[in-house]
């Protein structure tokens, strides 16, 4: 149980580093990090992070779509998990 807790801590402390540099390197004018990245940051369990980093940061909150996708990582992975949970029993 303290394995997964801490993984889950690690994905979204990187979630919300990744959002926070992709946010710094668009205020300077450097390579960005791919949507794609961050929602597969998402994906893996890092959303809360992601998330907070995202309206704490005020980060592609007014991007709809990726906000749409970004949601859709989401529901994917508490999915993923209800699902995994219900075949452990």
């Amino acid at each position: 149980m303290n394995f997964w807790l801490l993984m889950c801590m690690v994905l979204n402390i990187v979630s919300a580093v990744v959002m926070w540099l992709d946010k710094r390197n668009a205020q300077n004018g450097k390579k960005r990090i791919s949507e794609h990245t961050l929602l597969v940051w998402a994906l893996v369990g890092g959303w809360i992070g992601g998330i907070t980093a995202m309206y704490a940061l005020r980060h592609k909150t007014s991007k709809r779509l990726f906000l749409v996708q970004y949601w859709l990582m989401v529901i994917i992975h508490i999915s993923g998990l209800f699902l995994f949970r219900y075949a452990m029993i």
